[in-house]
């Protein structure tokens, strides 16, 4: 009865808030998984082509805006927003023509005038596109700290506004990965990477795209000959930026040893009580890792279920259990949380250092958005990663129905009275 009772009570938890705190969070997942038939990949044109100067010729160390280079870059701003493409399609284009506009501002300082002039174009880009004056006016907006006094030398990151693979459901796996996903994974990445606004500052802007990639593969298993084509991939934009060699290894590592189908790395450390203890002690179990901070608020929103998690294996604990890495900056933190919302579970404390996110355990396996749940089965091999909520909690459970059945069959293979009433 008690594990009815709370397998009902997580249900009704879980459709409250999957309808109330998801879209708030930003949380609507991938539905379904396609194939695609041909790996052929559309960057909207704004991305796919240079429209503008080159972005290191605007870095003069916040010096005044030269006039004529001003100038040069006005006209290419008029020719990139009456483009036919733009036209065409001018939400799709315009704000990554705009935002390509604002990077070159970013270091110069802008004399009165030159602000007087784009905030005149903007105005009559607004009257020409009135359907679409709120996202002008928006990039007005984001663009007007750009002409004070500059704090820093710093040129925003133009790849975070584009998310071509995390955001294109077909890529997404629902079990083993297709070689048409693959194919269009690899596709989608080489054509990002090789665009203007990335190849020519490959190091800075590079980053969260190979990141996408890593984070989108751990969604599903890759076999042997696609991990192989993944890697190769990888290793040829390595030898081509060697310039950006960490951050491609950091990427590498994470689809080598950190998606599904692969042997987590071990961890060793103390918990909050100081005692030293390593993941692979844990052999023999179904583990649930989850990756958390009371910092955040989609960790907090786990709680609940890891209560329900913790209750409903209580009498199972030789066959499943939940451990953490807390990633919260002082000790006394989540020590008391721990007692405060009953997470009654074996936890490592990892937030050392002046970034508390950047603890040893967090930064060996690369993690990057919180939570980050692993679920591993008894040999210690990841097979899902970010099962949240009550899909955690079903997904524990269906390890240990496969591992049950596994043993039953293994002792219906066993010979007949094999090692009974021996020396009787």
């Amino acid at each position: 009865m008690k594990r009815i009772h709370v397998i009902i009570a997580v249900g009704v938890v879980a459709f409250l808030v999957g309808a109330l705190v998801s879209p708030m969070l930003g949380w609507g997942g991938p539905e379904g998984s396609a194939a695609a038939s041909e790996a052929t990949i559309d960057l909207p044109a704004a991305v796919a082509r240079a429209w503008f100067p080159p972005i290191d010729d605007y870095e003069n160390g916040g010096g005044a805006l030269d006039d004529e280079q001003f100038t040069e870059l006005m006209a290419a701003l008029d020719a990139a927003m009456s483009a036919e493409e733009t036209a065409a399609d001018f939400a799709g284009e315009a704000s990554y023509h705009l935002a390509n506009f604002g990077r070159r501002l970013a270091v110069p300082r802008i004399t009165e005038p030159q602000q007087e002039e784009i905030a005149a174009f903007l105005t009559v880009l607004g009257e020409r596109h009135p359907d679409h004056r709120q996202l002008i006016d928006r990039q007005k907006s984001v663009l007007t700290p750009l002409y004070s006094p500059k704090s820093t030398d710093d040129i925003p990151v133009f790849s975070r506004r584009v998310d071509l693979l995390l955001s294109d459901s077909e890529l997404y796996a629902d079990g083993d990965f297709e070689d048409g996903q693959v194919d269009r994974i690899l596709a989608t990445l080489r054509a990002i990477l090789g665009a203007p606004e990335v190849s020519d500052r490959f190091a800075a802007e590079a980053e969260s795209h190979l990141r996408h990639a890593g984070m989108l593969l751990q969604f599903g298993r890759l076999s042997p000959e696609q991990l192989a084509r993944v890697l190769a991939y990888i290793d040829e934009v390595a030898a081509a930026h060697p310039g950006a060699a960490d951050l491609i290894a950091n990427t590498r590592y994470v689809i080598e040893n950190l998606t599904p189908g692969r042997v987590a790395p071990n961890i060793t450390g103390t918990d909050t009580d100081g005692e030293l203890f390593s993941l692979e002690d844990y052999r023999g179990k179904v583990v649930a890792l989850v990756f958390s901070g009371h910092w955040c608020g989609p960790c907090r929103v786990e709680y609940p279920f890891q209560r329900a998690m913790v209750s409903l294996y209580e009498d199972m604990s030789e066959d499943a259990v939940l451990l953490s890495v807390n990633s919260d900056p002082v000790l006394d933190t989540i020590q008391a949380v721990k007692v405060r919302e009953s997470l009654d579970y074996r936890t490592w404390w990892d937030g050392h250092g002046e970034v508390s996110t950047e603890g040893p355990i967090a930064t060996a396996w690369h993690v990057a958005a919180w939570p980050t749940i692993y679920i591993l089965d008894e040999e210690g091999v990841i097979r899902f990663v970010n099962k949240r909520g009550a899909d955690m909690i079903a997904t524990v459970d269906g390890l240990l129905k496969e591992k049950r059945w596994a043993a039953l069959e293994a002792s219906m293979l066993a010979p007949a009275g094999d090692g009974a009433g021996e020396g009787k």
